[in-house]
């Protein structure tokens, strides 16, 4: 009897597996998201500066990427991505405009000065628009526009399953990451913007604004990138690693100060767990 409904249940399995296989029929955008396209493949990418002014009043993002890259092979056309209904606005390189073209999330550039093999370049993607909403963070990608309890703005990103161009123009694929990435979000006063990497500067502006710099002097995932916009308050202290001192910063909500400080006391025991299975902290050796 068991033989006979473990058979009926392989049986049923294999009829199953077979009508989604002949039902899944891939697109052009399934093969330019997923593909390394050859406006991809000849362009190594080393650099990415995301500066981006966050809007709570109207959900919207504006901003600029500065992509840095390595030219492996010469072509004149290439290829960023940005999902809808992001919107590229204009291109630049060595302070020319350039032409360029939309197919799905593809966005296609046409670049005039000449691309030789070995050079580094650099060129500046500005957009705007209003992201994506995630309705069911993390397993829906986008933005999450909410409140605290002090009816403070809340805003984070969730990109990892949906992809970094949810939100920003980028080299959307997995196969290539940058060597190192600037950060810079503007949002409102009192509100404090927390991504990636190190914090290298806080500015604040006379507008009623303030602009994050955080940098990663590591190779870092698109998807992995990521903004953290809340009514945040700051508290540090130091790990004493195997190799050295570890600085640990954390950024919580205010009324949850207090019980912040006790909880993330374990923050020291799992540093110290992982030293002791996979060797000297990483980050002292300037991963960040």
């Amino acid at each position: 009897m068991v033989k006979k409904i473990s058979s009926f249940f392989l049986v049923i399995l294999f009829v199953s597996t077979g009508v989604f296989a002949q039902n899944k029929v891939f697109t052009r955008q399934d093969t330019l998201r997923g593909s390394i396209t050859p406006e991809r493949a000849w362009w190594d990418l080393t650099y990415y500066h995301l500066s981006v002014k966050v809007d709570p009043a109207d959900s919207s993002f504006t901003g600029s990427n500065k992509i840095g890259y390595r030219v492996i092979k010469n072509s004149q056309l290439m290829q960023i991505d940005l999902q809808p209904p992001m919107q590229i606005t204009r291109i630049i390189q060595d302070n020319n405009k350039l032409k360029f073209k939309r197919d799905g999330n593809a966005w296609f550039i046409e670049l005039t000065a000449p691309q030789n093999i070995g050079d580094i370049q650099y060129l500046t993607v500005e957009y705007q628009g209003k992201p994506q909403v995630s309705k069911r963070p993390p397993w829906q990608g986008g933005v999450s526009w909410g409140k605290d309890k002090n009816g403070k703005a809340f805003i984070v990103t969730a990109n990892q399953g949906d992809g970094a161009s949810l939100w920003w123009p980028c080299k959307d694929h997995s196969y290539d990451e940058p060597d190192s990435m600037l950060i810079s979000i503007t949002v409102p006063e009192p509100l404090m913007n927390v991504s990636n990497g190190r914090l290298r500067k806080l500015e604040h502006h006379n507008n009623g604004t303030n602009t994050s710099h955080w940098f990663v002097a590591n190779p870092i995932n698109n998807y992995g990138v990521n903004i953290n916009v809340a009514d945040y308050v700051h508290f540090s202290d130091v790990y004493k690693g195997e190799k050295g001192d570890l600085d640990c910063n954390y950024w919580v909500l205010p009324y949850n100060l207090e019980k912040a400080k006790e909880h993330f006391k374990q923050a020291h025991l799992m540093l110290e767990a992982f030293e002791h299975w996979f060797g000297p902290y990483s980050f002292l050796r300037g991963w960040l």
